[in-house]
Order: structure tokens, then C-alpha cells, then sequence
């Protein structure tokens, strides 16, 4: 199973995102683990557990730099387009192009 983290300043606004992802991933059969975190859960989350994709919310794709240093995932900016607008289909791509 993919295991994917969807980063964002305090990782409450992704929560919804990463709901309507995981609809996604379930509509198409795929076993994809997705999780919400906030700015520094997600630092630790990843230096403590296997992940495969880290994907950054527009708010915080400063700090792409640390989170590459931190894991072996791709690690992913999700464009203000596509957060706006909620755009999982697009998203999606991102953690299937990983």
C-alpha cells in the first residue's frame, strides 16, 4: 500500500482534500494511504515512518528543501490552482507519477 501525507501549515485545511483523495483512490481501486499533517507533524511523521509521497500545500513550498532532506518520498508541491480548487484529479496524477 502507497502510504501519501498531505502537508499544510497546521494540516486542517487539507482534511477535506485528503477525504475527497482517498474517495478518489477508493473509486479507482487503488490501496493509497493518504494522511492529513500539519507543518512540523509531518517533519517528524516522516523521519519516524515509511511514506512515499509527500505532497505540500501552496502555503508552505518554502520548505520543500527540508522535507527532501528529511525523506527518501517524492515530495510534491501542490499548485494554488489546483488547492483552490480542490482539483483531487489532478492531485491524484501527482501521487500516481511518484
Amino acid at each position: 500500500m502507497e502510504k501519501v501525507i498531505v502537508v499544510c501549515e497546521a494540516g486542517i485545511t487539507t482534511s477535506l482534500l485528503v477525504k475527497k483523495l482517498n474517495d478518489l483512490a477508493q473509486e479507482k481501486g487503488q490501496e493509497v494511504d493518504i494522511q492529513s499533517k500539519s507543518l512540523e507533524e509531518g517533519l517528524d511523521y516522516v523521519k519516524e515512518h515509511r511514506v512515499d509521497v509527500v505532497l505540500l500545500g501552496p502555503q508552505i513550498h518554502h520548505i520543500a528543501e527540508k522535507y527532501e532532506e528529511a525523506t527518501n518520498a517524492k515530495v510534491a508541491k501542490i499548485s494554488v490552482d489546483n488547492y483552490n480548487t480542490m482539483n483531487v484529479y489532478s492531485i491524484f496524477e501527482q501521487i500516481s507519477e511518484a
